[in-house]
């Protein structure tokens, strides 16, 4: 899940960065508000669903930097387990996942970044690391599915076990 840690100073955006890796995130998030000027900077880590964590999350009652310890290992506990894939995104028969040796996903984004570093230099800089996400709600209105299943001459079709991913 993507980060962006938000930066302020006097009211002002001073910086925006972003993050794949929790943990970098949150501790990003600390190591600023333990070096800012609480009156006149602020800051805030966003994730896709929203606000994360604030600047007030590691300052108490006097303005003074806290170590937020128990935050910091939640947000670094993520929900769910990122994965990474590898893939040519122009290959001529479309986005093909690649591997050194079976595509797989790695949850060790280390030995993912190391095997990139690997295959790019066999294979070319045009390899691309990814981040898989879970789908969980409708992708496609029923009427674009069922024109799919015309063309391809498809007849015995069970969309319940696809129906999540239809509107």
């Amino acid at each position: 899940m993507p980060y962006a840690l938000i930066t302020l100073s006097r009211g002002i955006i001073d910086q925006a960065v972003f993050f794949e890796d929790p943990g970098l995130a949150i501790q990003a998030l600390s190591d600023h508000v333990r070096d800012m000027n609480p009156e006149h900077d602020d800051a805030a880590l966003y994730d896709t669903e929203g606000l994360v964590a604030n600047a007030k999350h590691f300052l108490d009652e006097q303005d003074e930097f806290r170590k937020n310890k128990g935050l910091i290992n939640e947000v670094s506990e993520e929900r769910s387990t990122p994965i990474y894939i590898i893939a040519n995104p122009s290959h001529p028969l479309g986005f093909m996942v690649t591997s050194p040796d079976d595509p797989l996903g790695y949850m060790d984004p280390a030995e993912a970044v190391c095997d990139l570093g690997q295959m790019r230099k066999d294979f070319g800089r045009h390899l691309k690391l990814y981040r898989v996400v879970d789908v969980n709600g409708p992708v496609v209105r029923k009427v674009f599915l069922e024109r799919c299943l015309a063309e391809a001459d498809i007849d015995q079709f069970d969309g319940s076990l696809v129906e999540r991913y239809i509107a």
